[in-house]
């Protein structure tokens, strides 16, 4: 599989994944966003942050690398509360998950498929195909 299809693979899995976690920092509302709401806001996040944090060094190749990262990640942080007005109990449920998502699809990936190239980890994770076959041989 070529680099852009992994990478749109890992978009849309981290854009389902960004969609199922407004829905449920939210679940104890009585009338919940609509779906149209927070797949845009998921489109903002997911889709246009991880192509800016791919892609701007490209097209801004003098801009720190922490504004190509960090630009993505406030958004993550800032824009869901805000658009959806979350209650301070819904954005400490909200938060911490939001940070969990891309290491753990990078995990998932990582275990269960061989790609290791979602994210930068400092340790190498095997895939379980891997692991199988250090232990059999």
């Amino acid at each position: 599989m070529t680099d852009t299809a992994r990478f749109i693979v890992f978009m849309a899995s981290a854009f389902l994944l960004f969609v199922a976690l407004q829905r449920f920092a939210v679940r104890r509302r009585e009338a919940l966003p609509n779906l149209r709401t927070t797949m845009t806001i998921s489109f903002i996040v997911v889709v246009l942050g991880m192509i800016f944090a791919r892609y701007s060094h490209l097209a801004f190749p003098r801009l720190p690398w922490w504004i190509y990262y960090g630009l993505p990640a406030l958004t993550t942080v800032i824009l869901p509360p805000a658009w959806l007005r979350m209650s301070r109990s819904e954005v400490l449920q909200y938060l911490p998950l939001a940070w969990l998502i891309a290491p753990v699809i990078h995990v998932f990936f990582s275990l269960f498929v061989g790609w290791h190239d979602y994210m930068p980890f400092p340790v190498y994770i095997p895939s379980i195909a891997e692991l199988t076959r250090h232990a059999i041989g």
